[in-house]
């Protein structure tokens, strides 16, 4: 039986009163749910062991198990039963955390067949703690009487799980708090039936600050068998309210359809308001906002986070991203569609149709492109011709898409999931042609059954049949790989990209979010020759894929400017440049460098400064003429001997000539110029990238405009060998 001190002082005050022994409920400490029925998926098959994929830290269990209905996410529903049992103390104990949902997520006390006692866990908005708290029931009244427990999550969206842990029966509570009663009753089921007889379905819509918020909901369309095609969650203005702004959800894969619209209110008129138009309602000043960027990318409206699917083909780059088109508030891991943007230079971006969205499948987590060279039978009639692979999460999988107009728009093959469900939260697949083994081969995310991350690779001729043939401990989301040709050896080398970290108790420790090795691979196992090494120094670079099919066999990189704040804005966050990965000779050894793609010359307007052989002071007066509300191209050469400190608005990096190290607010380096340390600036409304030594080391910051600091400082060389600062084009113009 577990112990904490709040049960150990309880079990001494109970046993100073001679109260008669506690009686252990469940304490979830098993290999299963020891005689509870489970029903749907949201609790898996076993307790969980602390946090589940994609979870934030969960605290306050006692030993190894706890119930924990965050199982494949919060899309999950899903209930958990106990068997009978008599009450024969007059209090029951539990922990409890997790979602405060009245009557969806929470434990019921089941006598006489009704509900007789109910609690819910403290969170309902986003942000919030995991952390389980104990409670009790005072059950007097049932004494003698037979019982059951009913642990529930029948709710979709934030917060929406419960967890619940170390259930006991008491005569004397000691100072456990009685669980608080719940809120209001959820709100109430309301239906719409039409035909989609038009492009666009308009929805008023309110803005959110938080991505649940009391009246956000999932709006549902079902077929006329039940079945989902889609859903999103959105806020509906109350009744006598204007909304704040008209959203297009783009219908026309449905066309002709009778459709059931479903949403939850309490307002049973909430649907009324909607109707059907051919023409989308955009926006025409969405971008020219003040803290738009000026030339990053960054969707129209809505929520984005990572990269995906980015692929050449047909003369354009087509970048996918994590979207919530609904709101611009955070909506990571939430109501993901695909988002599409397309560019004929990597710089100016046209927005497509929304290319997947959630359904029956769940949501449509990150994934990548291949863009195949031969038919494939039953996927792709004719090629050369791109293939999306992508994660849904109910549960999660692994999925396929093709495209029959040129990525217009995107058909899900009908034998999806290509992959099944393999472990925890199994995500963001990444697929690569190994000529050699003339086999497609698989890197992806997943939790092994000691909930411990690793890549999965996995082997496959067609696309479709997908064997596992090798894992990689430790690496975690978002993998990159890809070959390149050594500059040391000349011998053909693998690339393997994504988040790593050691093990706990590792002799050496290490952590990066963009972390790569370098190594072999012969089609099933990739043989790492180096150890994990600092990629890109962020901090605000994540989600980051290459452009397959890159016409000139360039590895163009754009990634996710992750935590970026955009004040006021119709979207929230954005996209980083174009990057060049590149392996160089550095030190002897061959190193991954990133500079901006040569595109992003073209942006450059005007020349503002072009200087050579300054003093400090003379270059320092040249720079205080640059203003924060510019957009800039900042190019500055100082000898390798010389330190010096440089500043950007408020971020603020400094290199030590003597020990070689460039140090930032988030990372220190160690760097190996020659003659000259060349640094380039790039300087938007919001993102700020710097490249060092040619690319050795890379940071991408958020930043605005409008923060306190000069808008470029140089402090502490004697001497600055150079300075060059073009005026940046905004992308957005003349569109």
């Amino acid at each position: 039986m577990k112990t904490t001190r709040t049960f150990i002082t309880t079990l001494l005050a109970s046993a100073s009163l001679h109260a008669a022994p506690d009686i252990l409920i469940a304490d979830f400490e098993g290999a299963d749910y020891a005689g509870w029925k489970v029903t749907g998926e949201a609790f898996g098959t076993s307790p969980a062991l602390g946090s589940l994929p994609g979870q934030n830290g969960v605290s306050g269990f006692l030993g190894k198990g706890l119930v924990n209905s965050f199982f494949n996410g919060d899309e999950s529903t899903g209930e958990l039963a106990s068997p009978p049992f008599k009450i024969e103390r007059k209090h029951i104990t539990f922990l409890m955390g997790g979602g405060g949902f009245s009557d969806e997520t929470c434990m019921n006390l089941i006598v006489d067949g009704k509900v007789a006692r109910t609690a819910v866990g403290p969170n309902m908005k986003q942000g919030g703690s995991e952390a389980l708290a104990p409670f009790a029931w005072d059950v007097s009244e049932f004494l003698g009487k037979q019982a059951s427990l009913v642990i529930i999550d029948q709710r979709k969206g934030t917060w929406a799980h419960i967890n619940v842990d170390h259930i006991q029966q008491v005569d004397d509570k000691g100072d456990i708090p009685l669980a608080p009663k719940p809120g209001p009753k959820p709100p109430g089921d309301i239906t719409r039936k039409l035909k989609l007889t038009a492009a666009f379905l308009q929805l008023p819509l309110m803005n959110r600050v938080e991505r649940a918020e009391p009246g956000c909901e999932s709006l549902t369309i079902e077929d006329a068998s039940g079945k989902l095609l889609r859903f999103m969650y959105v806020k509906f203005p109350p009744v006598g309210t204007k909304p704040d702004y008209w959203y297009s959800a783009d219908v026309r894969e449905f066309a002709g359809q009778e459709v059931t619209l479903r949403f939850r209110s309490h307002d049973a008129k909430a649907l009324d308001n909607l109707k059907l138009e051919d023409t989308e309602i955009i926006d025409p000043k969405a971008y020219e906002g003040p803290h738009r960027p000026r030339f990053h990318f960054s969707p129209r409206i809505g929520w984005m986070n990572d990269v995906n699917g980015t692929y050449y083909h047909d003369g354009l780059y087509h970048l996918f991203y994590q979207a919530n088109p609904t709101t611009s508030a955070p909506s990571t891991g939430s109501d993901m569609h695909w988002g599409h943007s397309v560019s004929k230079d990597l710089i100016h971006w046209e927005e497509w149709p929304i290319a997947l969205f959630p359904n029956h499948a769940g949501n449509c987590y990150s994934g990548a492109a291949i863009v195949v060279k031969k038919p494939i039978p039953g996927l792709v009639p004719k090629a050369p011709a791109p293939v999306i692979f992508f994660s849904g999460t109910s549960p999660f999988s692994q999925h396929v898409a093709t495209t029959p107009d040129g990525g217009r728009t995107w058909q899900r093959y009908a034998g999806n999931p290509v992959v099944p469900n393999i472990g925890g939260g199994d995500r963001d697949p990444k697929v690569v042609w190994h000529e050699e083994s003339k086999t497609y081969a698989m890197v992806l995310y997943s939790q092994n059954k000691e909930k411990k991350n690793d890549y999965l690779i996995l082997n496959s001729k067609d696309l479709i049949d997908w064997e596992i043939v090798s894992q990689l401990p430790d690496w975690y989301e978002c993998p990159e790989f890809f070959s390149f040709k050594s500059p040391t050896t000349g011998k053909t080398s693998w690339l393997l990209y994504g988040n790593y970290s050691t093990p706990p108790g590792h002799p050496k420790p290490f952590g990066s979010k963009s972390a790569y090795v370098l190594g072999d691979f012969d089609g099933r196992t990739f043989t790492p020759r180096t150890e994990p090494r600092v990629a890109h120094c962020g901090p605000n670079f994540y989600g980051a894929l290459i452009f397959d099919n890159e016409p000139q066999d360039r590895r163009i990189m754009m990634a996710w400017t992750n935590d970026t704040k955009f004040p006021g804005e119709p979207f929230n966050q954005a996209a980083s440049l174009p990057l060049e990965m590149k392996i160089k000779a550095i030190n002897g050894q061959d190193s991954l460098t990133f500079e901006p793609a040569a595109e992003v010359d073209a942006l450059r307007a005007k020349t503002l400064l072009d200087e050579k052989d300054l003093s400090a002071e003379g270059a320092q007066s040249k720079l205080a003429e640059l203003t924060k509300d510019q957009q800039l191209d900042v190019s500055i050469a100082v000898p390798a001997t010389e330190s010096f400190k440089l500043r950007v608005r408020s971020l603020e990096f400094s290199y030590d000539a003597a020990s070689r190290t460039l140090t930032s607010a988030h990372r220190k380096i160690v760097l190996h110029p020659t003659e000259q340390l060349r640094l380039r600036v790039l300087i938007d409304r919001g993102v700020v990238e710097s490249f060092w030594n040619e690319g050795e080391a890379a940071f991408c910051n958020a930043s605005l405009h409008t923060d306190e600091g000069p808008a470029v400082e140089i402090t502490g060389a004697t001497a600055v060998k150079e300075i060059k600062v073009h005026q940046l084009s905004n992308i957005w113009e003349k569109r």
